[in-house]
């Protein structure tokens, strides 16, 4: 029971997004501009305001909000949506207007390219376990004729999905 306790304790303090020293010592602007450049959301400082309450500290908004809109300007661009999107990971929606276009279209682009590596990787599998299937001994020649035909179609489609990717690859620079 107390190891329980312990450790949801330690869970708990580990989902603080400041701790005492940091509290009492942040630079609010430097505090959002890392959080802007990080892609958090401005409601980050919710959580800095919570975390920081409890050692009787309150944010300077305006610091940290000015601090944060500079901080996207290096988050929200071309490069990062385009890294994002190949990583397969979520948009941000915390781009303002004046930045958001470029950052979608990397991230468009950059899913794009996460979704025809997967499509890649799924046939290159499909590829060896057809692969294996006619080298199984005892194969029947109508079996071992649609294996060939299967085999024949996804390197075709493999080939295709790499020239697809170069393609997109070569346009992907903003």
């Amino acid at each position: 029971m107390r190891a329980a306790l312990f450790a949801a304790m330690l869970l708990l303090a580990g989902c603080a997004s400041m701790d005492k020293s940091e509290c009492l010592n942040a630079d609010w602007y430097a505090v959002g501009l890392e959080d802007g450049a990080r892609g958090h959301s401005v409601e980050r400082l919710g959580a800095h305001r919570r975390a920081c309450a409890e050692h009787n500290v309150a944010p300077d908004g305006e610091g940290y909000a000015a601090g944060h809109r500079e901080g996207l300007k290096s988050f929200c661009t071309y490069e990062r949506g385009y890294a994002l999107g190949r990583a397969g990971k979520t948009a941000s929606t915390t781009c303002p207007p004046a930045l958001r276009d470029a950052f979608l279209a990397g991230y468009g682009r950059g899913r794009d390219l996460h979704g025809l590596t997967r499509r890649l990787e799924e046939v290159n599998t499909d590829i060896r376990k057809t692969k294996a299937g006619l080298s199984e001994p005892g194969v029947s020649p109508r079996t071992r004729e649609q294996l060939a035909e299967r085999l024949e179609g996804l390197s075709r489609e493999a080939a295709q999905l790499e020239q697809d990717i170069a393609r997109l690859e070569r346009r992907s620079r903003p």
